[in-house]
């Protein structure tokens, strides 16, 4: 015995009736989602892209801001090796002076001899001077010079009669240039000029020739 099937109905029955409802309701394709036609483009309002401008101004900011802190911090390394670099050049062009230093100490100590010692001692004044030198590092000279407030530092202002008014007299500690700049200014004293000491007396006054012989005539005559 076959039993019909369940969705199919009956021979000589009429169809369901098409509910049209439910076709009208349904969105179809192109139609906007509100249902009021067909579907568009959606367009940022103005406010939705301004605010979409400064959040990328604001990564913009952000990256540039790391940017310029990782530079910073590149540029302080460089400016320290750079640092480093030109001490150990002077340093280098030292260690030669303390080197022969070092052995004229020994020498004294070994066989003391005041006179070798002393030439060693101007040997390597001299070295150290050239490598100074050789870095644009020069002593400023003082000897008979006359006071210069850009090169000098007066600490003292004496009286002398074999140095003229604002001339200098010692150095207490050498100044230095590097490169024509001033490294260190001299300590130096500097001349007020003669001391001022109490008036002469004056000179006595000189009698004319011949009057004292006319006294010892006269006297004489008497």
């Amino acid at each position: 015995m076959i039993h019909p099937k369940r969705n199919e109905r009956p021979s000589g029955e009429p169809p369901e009736p098409h509910d049209k409802t439910q076709e009208a309701s349904a969105p179809q394709a192109g139609d906007s989602p509100d249902g009021q036609g067909p579907g568009a483009p959606t367009h940022d309002t103005p406010l939705a892209a301004k605010a979409r401008e400064c959040r990328d101004l604001v990564d913009q900011l952000q990256r540039l801001a790391a940017d310029y802190s990782n530079y910073q911090k590149r540029m302080e390394r460089v400016t320290e090796d750079e640092k480093q670099r030109a001490v150990a050049e002077v340093v280098l062009d030292l260690l030669p002076a303390i080197d022969n230093f070092e052995r004229a100490l020994a020498a004294a100590q070994a066989k003391p001899d005041f006179a070798s010692f002393l030439e060693g001692v101007r040997l390597v004044h001299a070295q150290l001077l050239a490598g100074l030198k050789k870095h644009g590092i020069t002593p400023i000279e003082t000897g008979g010079m006359a006071f210069n407030p850009e090169h000098h530092e007066a600490v003292a202002h004496l009286e002398s009669a074999e140095h003229p008014e604002g001339q200098v007299m010692h150095e207490m500690h050498k100044g230095y240039l590097l490169h024509g700049r001033i490294l260190r200014p001299s300590r130096v004293a500097v001349s007020k000029g003669k001391p001022e000491g109490p008036e002469a007396p004056p000179e006595p006054h000189a009698e004319a020739p011949g009057r004292d012989e006319s006294r010892d005539d006269e006297t004489r005559g008497e």
